[in-house]
């Protein structure tokens, strides 16, 4: 999944790790992908879970915010050897 995000001061550079909060939903990890202009191309490297992804295509924010904060996939894993 990619998204453009404004890059208006040049800063973000092809291969950096960014976090990003969208619509109350965060942080996600991503990776830039691409730049052209002002503008910047983001993989993240986790898959926002369907549900929420599916309500901020539809900018339902709020439930975005919510189904993120009862989604648990978003979060670290450890694995104990």
């Amino acid at each position: 999944m990619q998204w453009d995000v404004a890059d208006t001061h040049g800063r973000l550079r092809l291969g950096e790790f960014i976090r990003l909060f969208i619509a109350g939903t965060g942080p996600h990890l991503a990776e830039v992908a691409w730049r052209q202009a002002g503008n910047v191309g983001i993989a993240f490297t986790r898959p926002l879970p369907n549900r929420v992804f599916a309500l901020l295509a539809a900018s339902e924010w709020q439930a975005a915010s919510e189904a993120f904060s009862q989604d648990h996939t978003h979060l670290a894993m450890r694995r104990l050897v």
